[in-house]
């Protein structure tokens, strides 16, 4: 659904599809069952989010490098 939100408005970038991908993940995740017990892949879980969370660090850090790149030229 959002691969194809961002191509019909013409905002079809593979970083910004990442970070919607991941917050919906990192949704998804919380509003599974919050107050209930944990599931038996809760460590892994937490893994894949902390994965998520550093992959997100680099990209912003990598657009903003880009885009400060470009505005100095």
């Amino acid at each position: 659904m959002t691969l194809g939100g961002l191509s019909y408005a013409g905002l079809w970038n593979p970083l910004l599809y990442y970070f919607l991908s991941y917050a919906g993940f990192l949704f998804a995740l919380e509003l599974s069952n919050p107050d209930g017990p944990r599931p038996k892949n809760h460590r892994r879980l937490r893994w894949v989010s902390v994965g998520g969370f550093v992959v997100f660090v680099y990209g912003v850090v990598m657009w903003v490098q880009t885009v400060i790149a470009t505005a100095a030229a």
